[in-house]
């Protein structure tokens, strides 16, 4: 398969122009930044969203956090291991980091959908439109600047980002399709839209 391989149709050219626009302070942003996508701060996220519904009540919204957070670091290690592609070559990009994991999927991006998008589709239910607004806006943010950082820091091709997204979106959805959708109407449950209309 192509994610055995190499870089893919724009890969390549992606991360040389990246590594050439590269800045201290653009380098140093991109560091910050994914260090928050997975580790203590993603943990300590759940945790204190969790932790906020139960004493609120909302066992299944708390659930579909819980699974689909913890499922997704199942399914990022267990599609690396399938598919075993090797990082971005050092003869292609530097690597401003090393991680000694496989490339496809990138677990940050997969991560990052499966956390913004969980805590959109929880926001949304609870009734109060500038929190699910701002969970929409925070998940229209984070997704692709995490993926963005990825690629710019030469750890991953963006085949490998835009793998995460699709399984990452994948996950969440049938998630919430276990968790909240039985309390709807189906056609709703089904229709993605819903969830960012009023």
């Amino acid at each position: 398969m192509w994610v055995r391989a190499g870089p893919v149709g724009p890969d390549a050219g992606t991360l040389q122009a990246l590594e050439a626009a590269r800045s201290p302070l653009a380098t140093a942003t991109a560091v910050a930044i994914t260090k928050v996508g997975r580790g203590p701060v993603s943990i300590a996220i759940v945790f204190l969203v969790v932790a906020g519904l139960l004493v609120r009540g909302y066992w299944r919204e708390a659930s579909l956090l819980v699974v689909a957070n913890l499922g997704s670091l199942v399914l990022d290690r267990s599609v690396k291991a399938i598919f075993a592609r090797p990082r971005p070559p050092l003869d292609l990009v530097t690597r401003i980091t090393d991680p000694q994991s496989f490339s496809f999927p990138s677990g940050h991006a997969l991560s990052a959908m499966v956390l913004y998008t969980s805590l959109a589709m929880v926001a949304a239910r609870l009734g109060q439109p500038r929190l699910k607004g701002a969970a929409i806006a925070l998940a229209l943010i984070m997704i692709p600047v995490m993926g963005f950082t990825r690629v710019y820091l030469g750890v991953h091709y963006p085949s490998d980002v835009i793998g995460g997204w699709a399984l990452g979106a994948a996950w969440v959805w049938l998630v919430y399709l276990g968790y909240l959708a039985p309390t709807q109407k189906v056609p709703a449950a089904l229709n993605p839209t819903s969830l960012l209309l009023p």
